[in-house]
């Protein structure tokens, strides 16, 4: 109904379309009270710690999240478990890398679904969505005012995660980390406000690390560092654990082959984020 108003002012179709698609991004964003505020998006390859990392952030006052990843809330997005790719959808990039020039219609589809989902109070909209990493400029560019906070971490740990979790094998583990980082890291030079955390930094050094976070987001109050040892993460025995580093156990779970393996195919990456390369 609301389209045909438009369409009785006899403008060219496209221009009828844009001028609904602008009337009904406006009304979305009103409902869901972007007034004063901006999308965060949390980028990273699963087991990275973005889980982990939302869970600190939504604990803070200014900021609002989502009940789950926005990629389960709304059908806007292509799901990695429908297309045979869970946890792996690099291997998909043909359906999950979007690109500035991609269709913007998704957009609105996703903001409608979410609208209701999110508090009502103003703050920080908060999205955390692994598939994310590799259409960040199509997200910068559609969801707007945006800011970007990525997280990597080290390979074994992240590979070992993704097997056991998993029937996929080391190699293709190790091959989901180059890929969505690579292209993590080639986006990241064209969006406008990003910050890029390590896991390791995260788990070992909170404070110095929320401190970032904070100027970052410009947060008006600062994270309260004692509540985050109660941030949930799991264990490889399917315990809650507090925040810690779990590295060490991950690394010990996999096989000298399986770590040579890794040093083979990630190795000069792993350099460059500064991870010395280990044996066992």
């Amino acid at each position: 109904m609301l389209l045909m108003q438009f369409m009785q002012f006899n403008l060219p179709t496209l221009n009828i379309l844009e001028a609904y698609s602008r009337w009904s991004s406006a009304r979305i964003d009103r409902k869901i009270c972007t007034d004063g505020a901006y999308w965060l998006f949390i980028l990273g390859v699963n087991n990275s710690g973005t889980t982990i990392l939302a869970n600190i952030l939504e604990k803070h006052p200014e900021i609002r999240t989502l009940p789950a990843e926005g990629q389960w809330l709304t059908t806007a997005f292509p799901r990695p478990d429908l297309v045979g790719v869970e946890r792996l959808w690099s291997r998909r990039m043909d359906i999950f890398r979007w690109s500035e020039g991609y269709d913007p219609v998704p957009a609105l589809q996703a903001k409608k679904d979410w609208a209701g989902l999110y508090s009502k109070n103003k703050g920080i909209l908060l999205e955390k969505s692994p598939p994310n990493t590799v259409r960040s400029l199509w997200l910068q560019k559609n969801f707007a005012p945006s800011r970007f906070l990525s997280i990597i971490r080290s390979p074994y740990a992240v590979c070992e995660g993704i097997r056991r979790r998993t029937n996929y094998t080391i190699r293709e583990a190790a091959q989901h980390w180059i890929v969505a980082n690579t292209c993590l890291l080639g986006d990241l030079r064209h969006i406008k406000k990003n910050l890029l955390v390590k896991y390791e930094d995260l788990v070992d050094e909170p404070h110095h690390t929320l401190m970032e976070i904070e100027s970052f987001l410009g947060l008006k109050k600062s994270f309260d560092i004692a509540a985050c040892g109660g941030v949930a993460a799991h264990s490889f025995e399917g315990n809650t654990v507090g925040l810690r580093n779990l590295n060490d156990e991950s690394f010990n779970r996999l096989s000298r082959d399986e770590i040579q393996e890794i040093n083979t195919l990630c190795g000069d990456m792993m350099q460059r984020f500064g991870y010395p390369l280990k044996e066992k």
